[in-house]
């Protein structure tokens, strides 16, 4: 924007511009977008005050709000177009309503521009510098021995040579420029050359009168470098010749025998005219020129936001679609080893079931026998040799081994009925420290005799959760510490209540987690162990049973040290699961 400012001809003065607004957010916001241009602003809350404080020197442009108390806008631009002290202040209107109505009427009351409020701030400094620099041109043009702009120029066709010679004096001392020329055709020849902005027509001439020489120029317009203003000097006016003259295409009529100041008016209002004509066509082409470039990089600009959303979109979308596919093999991954832990279940149920029949059968026989050889002992005794007594001390020990033993597999298949939980399918209270006696039962034989295992149960050991479920939690951890102890060591299973919520902490005396990996135990398919030995879902698995209990599962190791994890599950589940 700084090189359109620079497009403004230069000044004697600072551009003053006065803004005539009655919101004071709107005010402030104009007079910072201006004064960073580097002009002078001056504010005015109403039309009157706006009126009241125009003085020497005036503003070079004047902003002003449609939609003002009392006096409006548009009868603003009015009062400043009857005034001829301010008529040639350019007038910029900004409104934020009824844009098409109030653009019509702003522009019929005497406004140069139009703005909507809502327009990008770039166009509004377009329009405001493309009306100072209306302001400058036009001032340089009525006034160019003061302006150091370009002179306007002016064409006398004349066959008096002493009128020609009096009036291009009079007209070269203001500043203009000026050319003679004969009527005929080198008069002609003269505009077909250069470009004018005033012709001065004489209109009794002997070779060619002004009627037909301004009908020549008429012609010539469209082949011409620019349309010059056309000035009859006549004699004595009369309306008859002012009729002929128009129709021939002159634009005023001047008295010869007038004071050449008043010649010099007429050339001035007739260069106004022209200039706000010809300001106007350029102003409006520029502008859009310029609005179409603004519009194009605004465009683009939103095209660009629009692509980068869009991209932005679709590496979120990717994300989004990688993290359903890992969850959705996590999720399978967990259904799968679910369901093995079912079927697993229902083997173990339908196992203890097979085997509690035959075993059932076995007790009670074991039983009859004992009973039966008890009652026949002391007759036995009495008529035994102490050979055959001996026999039978021997046989009364091996029955009661055997009673030892099928207790061993009585209580073995209680716990597998206990591990399996076929009739435990949903949430229920369940005793923690017997299911941790359960699972360790089913784990001795991974242990052989090397680790030792310490229990601290809290005095509190119900808990309401989805039995079959922690027990394939309590199955993974109490596994994965018999894994990390090695061949000697300590596992510590400890329950506790901690504040609101149930703590199950298995901690072992093994190798310890290192910290690089930490992180990584409880992702999918992570595996520290050979290939065959693990699929990396222990840990998953039992990461998504404790959330499935609004839970939490924390895991503290030292390297060398050992490994706890600790699994706290929250007292009030059962009041949660009802909201």
């Amino acid at each position: 924007m700084q090189s359109l400012v620079k497009a403004i001809p230069a000044r004697n003065h600072v551009c003053r511009i006065m803004v005539v607004e009655d919101s004071e957010t709107q005010a402030y916001k104009l007079r910072l977008l201006l004064e960073a241009q580097g002009w002078e602003i001056s504010i005015a809350i109403s039309a009157e005050e706006a009126l009241s404080a125009l003085s020497d020197p005036l503003p070079d442009l004047i902003i002003v709000d449609y939609n003002l108390p009392g006096m409006r806008g548009d009868e603003f631009c009015r009062r400043i177009r009857m005034n001829l002290g301010t008529r040639g202040i350019p007038l910029l209107i900004m409104t934020s309503s009824a844009p098409e109505t109030a653009e019509i009427q702003s522009l019929d009351s005497g406004a140069d521009g139009y703005v909507a409020k809502s327009e990008n701030t770039e166009i509004l400094l377009l329009r405001i510098i493309a009306l100072l620099r209306k302001g400058s041109e036009f001032e340089a043009i009525l006034n160019p021995q003061e302006s150091g702009f370009r002179s306007a120029s002016i064409l006398i066709i004349d066959d008096s040579a002493t009128y020609l010679a009096a009036l291009s004096h009079e007209m070269r001392s203001q500043g203009y420029k000026v050319k003679s020329a004969p009527s005929g055709p080198e008069g002609l020849k003269e505009l077909q050359s250069e470009s004018f902005d005033c012709v001065l027509v004489d209109l009794v001439m002997p070779y060619m009168t002004g009627f037909e020489v301004c009908r020549q120029i008429t012609g010539m317009r469209s082949s011409l470098k620019s349309a010059p203003a056309v000035i009859l000097l006549t004699s004595s006016t009369n309306k008859e010749d002012m009729n002929r003259g128009l129709e021939a295409g002159a634009d005023d009529f001047v008295a010869k025998s007038s004071d050449l100041a008043v010649l010099r008016a007429r050339i001035q209002a007739l260069l106004r005219r022209r200039f706000y004509q010809e300001e106007t066509r350029r102003i409006v082409e520029e502008l859009k020129t310029k609005e179409l470039e603004t519009l194009r990089a605004l465009a683009g600009r939103e095209a660009a936001e629009v692509r980068a959303t869009l991209a932005e979109k679709l590496v979120q979308a990717n994300q989004n679609l990688e993290n359903a596919h890992l969850k959705l093999k996590e999720t399978q991954a967990q259904l799968v080893q679910n369901e093995k832990m079912a079927s697993l279940g229902q083997l173990v149920a339908g196992i203890a079931h097979e085997v509690n029949n035959p075993l059932a059968f076995v007790v009670n026989n074991l039983f009859i026998a004992e009973n039966g050889l008890e009652s026949l002992v002391p007759e036995m005794e009495r008529n035994l040799a102490a050979p055959a007594l001996n026999k039978l001390r021997k046989v009364r020990d091996r029955l009661g081994e055997m009673r030892e033993g099928l207790a061993r597999v009585k209580e073995l298949v209680l716990d597998l009925r206990t591990f399996s939980r076929l009739d435990e399918g949903d949430f229920k209270t369940v005793d923690i420290a017997e299911a941790i006696d359960t699972v360790l039962l089913l784990l001795r034989h991974k242990m052989n005799g090397r680790i030792r295992v310490e229990k601290h149960y809290g005095p509190e050991r119900m808990l309401y959760c989805y039995a079959g479920r922690l027990n394939q939690v309590l199955m993974n951890l109490i596994a994965n510490a018999v894994d990390a102890v090695g061949e000697n060591g300590s596992i510590i299973v400890t329950t506790s209540q901690t504040g609101q919520a149930f703590t199950i902490s298995v901690r072992d005396t093994g190798a310890g987690i290192p910290e690089a990996i930490r992180s990584k135990i409880f992702d999918p398919f992570f595996t520290t162990k050979p290939v065959g030995q693990g699929t990396g879902l222990g840990l998953a698995i039992s990461y998504g049973i404790v959330q499935d209990h609004r839970g939490s599962i924390e895991v503290q190791s030292e390297q060398g040290a050992g490994t706890e994890f600790i699994v706290k599950i929250p007292l009030d589940l059962e009041a949660q699961r009802a909201i």
